[in-house]
């Protein structure tokens, strides 16, 4: 899924994401209001069918503060526009928006708003995509991923999704 105009602002990197992830929800990117009812309407059901056994990643540029242009808020919104009700993980591929109190702020909202989920995950630091794009967190690895809990008690064995 992408939170940020990837298409208009980094082709190079759209052209990657599109081709690696082939039915991908854009966010954003529509040039006009119509444009955008237009996509909501035909996409809408996109992320009904999720549920906690589920992973979405959510792609965007970011700051420990700031998801692309989106506050925990308007995101929460946007995704229940397209749906989500339940997930098992929200991972977010964004640089630094795990270092700050994004993460538990956005838990908080997203909960509030009638999004349900076991965990959210976050980079802390800056990700690196080395070609042909094998991606890493710089900085300690074991402190690479900020993981919050959420409301869904469910754990994922083998993974940083069980506590």
């Amino acid at each position: 899924m992408l939170a940020y105009n990837f298409k208009k602002r980094r082709p190079h990197e759209y052209a990657y994401l599109k081709s690696k992830y082939k039915d991908m929800l854009e966010l954003v990117g529509r040039e006009s209001e119509s444009e955008e009812k237009k996509y909501i309407y035909n996409n809408f059901h996109y992320l009904q069918s999720v549920t906690e056994n589920d992973r979405i990643d959510i792609f965007a540029h970011a700051s420990e503060h700031m998801l692309g242009h989106y506050s925990p808020e308007a995101l929460a919104d946007d995704l229940k526009k397209m749906s989500l009700r339940r997930v098992g993980v929200i991972k977010f591929q964004a640089c630094y928006i795990g270092k700050g109190n994004w993460l538990e702020r956005a838990r908080d909202i997203f909960i509030s708003k009638g999004i349900s989920f076991a965990y959210m995950a976050a980079p802390t630091n800056r990700i690196v995509w080395n070609n042909p794009f094998t991606k890493y967190v710089k900085g300690d690895r074991e402190l690479a991923y900020k993981v919050v809990k959420g409301n869904i008690n469910k754990q994922f064995p083998g993974t940083r999704y069980t506590g």
